[in-house]
C-alpha cells in the first residue's frame, strides 16, 4: 500500500518548521542566557 504523497510532505514541512523555529529560539536565546550567567558569576 502506498501512503498519500501530501501527507509524507506536510508531515515534513511541519518536522522543518518546528526543527527550524527551535534552533531559532536557541540561537536567540542561548547567547542571551551565557550572558546572564557570567554576569551572575561576576557579581558573586
Amino acid at each position: 500500500m502506498k501512503k498519500p504523497r501530501t501527507s509524507v510532505t506536510k508531515c515534513m514541512t511541519l518536522r522543518f518548521l518546528y526543527t527550524s523555529s527551535l534552533t531559532g529560539l536557541l540561537t536567540e536565546c542561548f547567547p542571551s542566557f551565557l550572558w546572564h550567567t557570567a554576569l551572575n558569576m561576576r557579581a558573586f
